[in-house]
């Protein structure tokens, strides 16, 4: 997720909160004074903006609430406001004894959304209630504890998840992960009734179990272990052991080299990319240093040149270091690989990345078919009969990944079935997505397309549907189709897609890193600050804690600011990075990591 998109998804996330508070208030029985929102009929002259003002509330939310409303409605029109009486005669019912307040749970409410409403962590709550470890059901009613800031519990405390798959059993699950059954059942009541396909069991607090340091407080992501994967790297510095790291960066160049058309720079200026990715890399080595780490640095211009790589590895040691970072392009950094022993590290990642191979090269992003392929498997090992729609734009360019995509689908065991909906005459009626939609079971609906009309329109279409059929909206990424879709419907038809690269803001330690970050450089990291910081973080933290780098890449799974790290050996060829992330909106916009 970008810098700007981060910001963007907060916003929303807020907004999304603000509108299931607004539908449940108003389909509430409740008098008209205890209704949060009411209608206003629009005056001669008036204007949401003065609207807004007049009811304390931001223009933006007010649109956001009247959606076909203009920034001039016309006069008489009937909008809907914050009501100015809510809460002044809201009478408390049934008092419990110990001064706490029962209330009884309405229609479409949420444990999550209920510790939010009355301001109380989901632990207290449940522990109020342990009816809850059973479930929400409609009017039950809750014991609300009252707000105790010294009991007051973290409630992003960050757990492995685990999703069941074929042949897992309680006994095999408390092996893998060390831990025992009793610990099994406390974090998932559900157990008693016997393991389920598709169950997300919470396995055990991430705190403690992942590696991190002085600005990565702790790591803070939902993270499922898959049976296949490795260990998580667990930092093993060595403070003994001085490493000597070049960066050679394109610090001077201002023009880009036409190759590159279709990476990661085409729309950026190299010499801002160069320095903003050298700010990252520089609070890398500063936080490690702190910690007592010792590290010699060399930075060198490559000038986006092999003539100029030529006269450095002439002039310089380059077969001295441990670690050379950079050159970001592929075609420099394998010339370089070629000249020098040392390992080279190449941070971005290239559409063309496939064609270069060196034992020492280092590619630290993964490929594009990497990034689908992770996403088919985690579909394959969590497939429980859900009923799977494909909606395509019946473009030429997309029908060879439509084709590829439905034949690995139906390898998938007790898939009969696979619906493909593609656009007539341009336009996607809302009758032909109820047609393919099972009430009887979960609905899979794959959007293979980059249109943004067809995105559009089938999320505005899908989005009416999820009162009546339980939808799981899936893409194989997230490109600028959806720049302009709003992430509260997202929410809605609970989206998911892989990504290389994601943080969620909402965590402490990605809060401390961009504040650390803005306090150091006046300004907030950009996509390439990041990558900076995560790469180099992550490649001398792996070479600090073994004998060589390259026992440090076979050493686990890492996590960092918005990357994952976890690196296979190509048969007699370069190190790849195979970190993906299956990230999965709730309906109240909290991002969570799958895998």
């Amino acid at each position: 997720m970008g810098i700007k998109a981060y910001f963007i998804n907060l916003k929303f996330m807020k907004t999304f909160k603000f509108l299931i508070t607004l539908i449940f208030l108003t389909t509430s029985i409740l008098g008209a004074q205890e209704k949060k929102y009411t209608s206003y009929i629009v005056k001669k002259g008036e204007t949401i903006k003065s609207i807004a003002k007049e009811f304390d509330i931001s223009t933006r939310d007010l649109l956001r609430l009247n959606p076909d409303v203009s920034r001039r409605p016309d006069f008489e029109t009937v909008i809907i406001v914050p009501n100015k009486n809510y809460g002044k005669n809201i009478v408390k019912t049934e008092p419990y004894m110990n001064g706490d307040d029962l209330y009884e749970v309405q229609p479409k409410e949420t444990i999550y959304g209920i510790s939010k409403k009355f301001d109380v962590s989901i632990n207290d709550l449940i522990q109020a209630n342990p009816a809850l470890e059973n479930g929400l059901k409609i009017g039950m009613k809750l014991h609300i504890p009252k707000f105790n800031q010294a009991s007051e519990k973290n409630e992003d405390e960050s757990f492995v998840f685990h999703t069941v798959v074929k042949d897992n059993t309680i006994y095999n699950l408390t092996k893998k992960y060390q831990v025992t059954e009793a610990e099994l059942l406390k974090l998932n009541p559900s157990l008693l009734e016997g393991l389920k396909l598709g169950m997300v069991l919470k396995i055990k607090s991430l705190k403690n179990n992942v590696a991190h340091n002085n600005i990565l407080i702790s790591e803070e992501h939902p993270i499922e272990n898959k049976e296949l994967e490795l260990e998580y790297f667990k930092e093993n510095l060595n403070f003994n052991k001085r490493l000597k790291v070049i960066l050679v960066l394109p610090y001077q160049i201002n023009k880009m080299n036409d190759s590159i058309v279709g990476s990661v720079f085409s729309k950026n200026n190299l010499t801002t990319i160069a320095t903003d990715f050298h700010m990252g890399a520089i609070m890398a080595i500063d936080s490690l240093k702190s910690r007592g780490l010792p590290i010699s640095v060399h930075y060198f211009d490559s000038e986006n040149s092999i003539n100029k790589l030529q006269y450095l590895v002439n002039k310089a040691d380059f077969n001295n270091a441990d670690v050379i970072i950079g050159p970001l392009f592929f075609d420099k950094a394998e010339w370089l690989s070629k000249q020098v022993k040392a390992p080279v590290v190449v941070p971005f990642y290239s559409k063309n990345q496939d064609s270069y191979s060196a034992t020492n090269l280092i590619k630290a992003s993964p490929k594009e078919t990497l990034i689908e392929d992770k996403l088919i498997t985690y579909l394959e090992r969590t497939y429980n009969g859900e009923n799977i729609v494909i909606i395509n734009d019946g473009k030429a360019e997309s029908q060879s990944k439509l084709w590829q995509t439905v034949n690995k689908l139906k390898t998938f065991d007790g898939v009969k079935e696979i619906s493909v909906i593609k656009p007539e005459r341009g336009y996607i009626a809302s009758g032909r997505f109820s047609e393919k939609l099972r009430m009887d079971s979960k609905n899979w609906v794959l959007l293979i397309s980059d249109d943004n009309v067809t995105t559009a329109s089938s999320i505005n279409n899908l989005k009416g549907l999820t009162e009546k059929f339980h939808i799981t909206l899936i893409a194989l990424e997230k490109g600028k189709n959806f720049e302009n879709v709003d992430n509260n419907n997202l929410g809605l038809l609970n989206f998911m897609y892989p990504t290389a690269e994601f943080f969620n803001m909402n965590t402490d330690s990605i809060k401390n890193f961009f504040t650390k970050f803005q306090l150091k450089n006046n300004t907030i990291p950009s996509d390439y600050a990041v990558r900076g910081f995560d790469v180099t973080y992550d490649i001398l933290v792996r070479l600090a804690s073994n004998e060589s780098l390259e026992y440090g890449l076979k050493d686990g799974k890492s996590i960092r600011v918005s990357s994952s790290f976890k690196y296979n050996r190509k048969m007699f060829g370069s190190f790849e990075n195979n970190g993906i992330y299956i990230v999965q909106y709730t309906k109240e916009l909290i991002p969570v990591i799958l895998q």
